[in-house]
């Protein structure tokens, strides 16, 4: 699984941004750090190659709304929603961006989630993403990132602020000299925190997740698939998604076109020596047949031919004999690897084949010699002398006259 590099940005460019580098597949987190502020992004880049950008906005820049539908949500009512939203907010709709969440139901009536966010900030963070070559994955309210938990309010502390989720799609963000008065509007509900929380009145209820303690984008990283949501999405949909496939994959692409190159040369180099072993071999099998039949002319593409036709010749003739012996020999070569023949004479009225051969030493000639008497042959082993690495010699085989 691609790691996440998550950052949650500052109301402004001038404020403190928090990142971290989280693994899904360890579930750990590999590093995290703050930048000053937005001009040093650029220590990010680096960081952003082979990874999935994730953005955090302030919960306080991003409003979250479930908007009631007369209908089941379509295509006509997507159209019709910034007029349905108007005097619901205090700006002009044209100064928002709104982008659609999942449909649900309240009570019995159809209703849409929406989040909306002031276009002309959220354009300029989008701006400063780009030039500094951080190809952004998904973008989130930091406090959506929260654990939902149906029988209270989930909390955690950043950057001074304390961020409350409540249900799926209620989020805020507090500053901490206002907790009192924002706990005792909400009827000082049930709270779930996930940081220390030294600061809240005592007319509330505290359940500590002292186990889940972790730094705040830890925590939102490990929430990331529970939540689908994505701000960039219509006019704001990341583009050229290829390009960010590639990021993911180039190293893993660069290292399987090395070994498959690789692989390629080092086949071609094999079939080389394969097909040089083959010419080899071909020329062996010509000079043997030569040798075997004496004054023939040897056509090497068909060479199997011409043996076949030749033994069926001797087969058929009073040259019988000959097949017989050559058949002895032949099982002995395949017990004998190291035991070559160079040539061979038969003498038809004698019954008798000459081969003159060469082996690896003394020892090899006489496997042979018992080899072929176990066959009920009458064996002669002439003289055998040292050339070079090999012993060559000769050896008479007798069949019955």
């Amino acid at each position: 699984m691609t790691e996440i590099l998550l950052i949650r940005t500052g109301q402004t460019e001038q404020e403190t941004l928090n990142w971290l580098i989280y693994s899904p597949q360890e579930q750990e987190i590999i590093a995290s750090g703050e930048l000053a502020n937005a001009s040093h992004l650029s220590e990010l880049s680096e960081k952003a190659q082979s990874r999935e950008v994730v953005i955090l906005l302030p919960s306080d820049q991003v409003q979250l709304k479930t908007v009631t539908l007369p209908a089941k949500w379509n295509r006509k009512l997507e159209q019709a929603l910034p007029y349905m939203l108007e005097e619901d907010i205090a700006c002009d709709v044209d100064d928002l961006f709104i982008a659609v969440g999942e449909s649900t139901m309240i009570d019995e009536q159809h209703a849409i989630r929406v989040a909306m966010v002031d276009k002309e900030w959220f354009e300029q963070w989008l701006a400063l993403f780009v030039e500094y070559n951080l190809p952004v994955y998904k973008i989130l309210p930091d406090a959506l990132l929260l654990p939902t938990a149906d029988d209270a309010i989930t909390a955690i502390e950043l950057n001074g602020q304390w961020l409350f989720k409540q249900g799926q799609w209620h989020i805020s963000a507090v500053e901490s000299s206002w907790l009192n008065g924002y706990l005792t509007a909400m009827g000082n509900p049930d709270i779930k925190h996930f940081s220390p929380a030294t600061q809240f009145p005592e007319t509330v209820s505290l359940q500590a997740q002292t186990s889940d303690y972790d730094l705040p984008l830890g925590l939102f990283a490990k929430q990331l698939d529970n939540v689908k949501f994505n701000l960039r999405q219509g006019m704001y949909q990341l583009k050229k998604k290829s390009t960010l496939w590639w990021g993911y994959w180039k190293s893993a692409a660069v290292i399987t076109g090395v070994a498959l190159v690789s692989t390629i040369a080092i086949k071609a180099v094999e079939l080389n020596q394969l097909n040089t072993q083959l010419e080899i071999t071909k020329a062996q099998v010509v000079e043997r047949y030569q040798n075997a039949f004496p004054g023939t002319k040897v056509r090497p593409q068909l060479v199997k031919s011409q043996i076949r036709g030749a033994l069926k010749k001797i087969q058929g003739s009073s040259d019988a004999g000959f097949l017989d012996l050559t058949t002895n020999l032949v099982n002995v070569f395949s017990q004998v690897s190291e035991f070559t023949p160079e040539n061979l004479r038969y003498d038809k009225r004698r019954n008798e084949l000459r081969i003159r051969a060469r082996a690896k030493d003394f020892q090899t000639f006489g496997k042979v010699k018992i080899l072929l008497e176990k066959q009920g042959l009458t064996v002669d082993q002439g003289s055998l002398n040292n050339d070079g690495d090999f012993v060559v010699g000769e050896i008479k085989l007798r069949g019955a006259v």
